[in-house]
């Protein structure tokens, strides 16, 4: 190996090889890469998906939120509506117990105070309903009299009357 000027180690060669592995190494990840970066296909059409989902996520969880927002407001002054209601429809509760309550006094004293006047007026009435039996037997008793004693006088002016009317 003397012929050429310079000496050749077996390390150089070992250098050489594997300098030459490596070179192909990189000619292979160089390709893998640019398949990688390839936006039609592999991993950069899958990230340029990835960041157009991420930016219509944003977008829709924005609305969402916007609605959100808007829906919470209205819950919000249904919520104050249906309090105030509650309120109101409470003290109505209250209102018709009270007069409830009134009118049932007013009909238990209404009641009471009839019923003494019905007692009252019937009591008036049997002390009519008596005095007015008593009346009819007193004129009963006056008739009978009347007519025992015009009876006879009445018999005598009527045998008088057919006598007048017979002699004529």
């Amino acid at each position: 190996m003397s012929s050429l000027p310079f000496s050749v180690e077996p390390t150089d060669i070992a250098i050489i090889l594997v300098s030459l592995a490596a070179c192909a190494y990189c000619f292979v990840l160089n390709r893998r890469l640019k398949a990688l970066q390839n936006t039609k296909d592999g991993l950069g059409a899958t990230i340029v998906a990835m960041s157009k989902s991420i930016a219509a996520m944003n977008a829709s969880t924005q609305d969402t939120r916007t609605h959100v927002s808007e829906m919470t407001l209205r819950l919000a002054r249904q919520l104050e509506d249906a309090n105030q209601m509650c309120a109101r429809l409470e003290a109505l509760q209250a209102k018709l117990e009270k007069t409830q309550s009134d009118a049932v006094e007013r009909v238990t004293s209404t009641q009471a105070e009839l019923g003494t006047m019905l007692r009252i007026i019937l009591d008036e009435s049997k002390s009519r309903i008596l005095e007015i039996t008593s009346m009819m037997h007193d004129l009963r008793v006056l008739t009978d009299e009347v007519q025992a004693t015009t009876a006879p006088a009445l018999q005598a002016a009527h045998v008088r009357q057919k006598a007048m009317t017979g002699t004529r």
